[in-house]
């Protein structure tokens, strides 16, 4: 794990695809029927070079994250998560139409290189209507929300990258498809980019950014916090 984490700081150092790093992710099927369960896998590791470490391996307090399911109608409940070889594993079943939406916000217990590091993963779920759940943690500090669920090859929507409410404009992201190649990804003055899955598959989408500010975590000093978003989506 710590050679792996001297990878975080080489991307840190010198601004290249956060896609290089380790980081969370959530992965379930785009789309959901109701009464069906649905199954949801947690994963941490590196997505775009197909390392995913075991959940046996998990470093610090990962183990602990909380994956948090929001209803189309905006109720909130933690899914129970239990540990299989390479990720945790959850399930639900949807009793209504619209948009799930599947996050994780986790603050890693440790310091790291004088770092802080904050995870944020999340997917979504269509189930009937199409309608977009636009519910995310008040505790996201950075978010990317699509402005329409994306779910077949060659659809297209904007994605707009929030960081501390406001827009995380002309910054990079790395964009993986299914064959796990990184593409570069920048947004605009809005903090916006397009998303147009050309195939079939897993997709993985990932930004950066690190917040320069000092602290205390469980009795320890940063001198920064490095923040970590992912959103998957599967295209059918």
């Amino acid at each position: 794990m710590k050679t792996k984490l001297l990878l975080l700081i080489l991307f840190v150092g010198f601004g290249i695809s956060s896609a290089f790093s380790h980081a969370m992710w959530i992965e379930s099927s785009s789309t959901g029927k109701k009464g069906q369960a649905q199954e949801v896998k947690i994963f941490f590791g590196e997505y775009e070079h197909n390392e995913v470490d075991s959940a046996a391996k998990w470093f610090s307090n990962l183990k602990d994250f909380k994956l948090v399911l929001t209803a189309p109608n905006g109720t909130t409940k933690v899914l129970t998560a239990s540990p299989d070889v390479f990720f945790y594993k959850a399930s639900f079943t949807p009793d209504q139409n619209g948009t799930y939406k599947l996050s994780v916000v986790h603050e890693v217990a440790d310091i790291y290189e004088k770092a802080k590091i904050e995870y944020y993963a999340f997917a979504d779920v269509a189930v009937g209507s199409a309608k977009l759940n636009t519910t995310f943690p008040a505790d996201a500090a950075l978010t990317i929300r699509p402005e329409k669920q994306v779910t077949k090859v060659g659809e297209s929507a904007a994605h707009q990258v929030i960081y501390n409410k406001a827009p995380f404009a002309k910054q990079k992201l790395t964009v993986v498809n299914p064959e796990r190649k990184g593409t570069p990804a920048e947004t605009d003055a809005d903090g916006k980019f397009t998303f147009k899955p050309a195939q079939k598959g897993n997709y993985f989408i990932e930004g950066f950014t690190e917040e320069k500010t000092t602290g205390k975590l469980n009795g320890k000093d940063y001198e920064k916090v490095w923040h970590l978003v992912t959103y998957t989506t599967q295209i059918n």
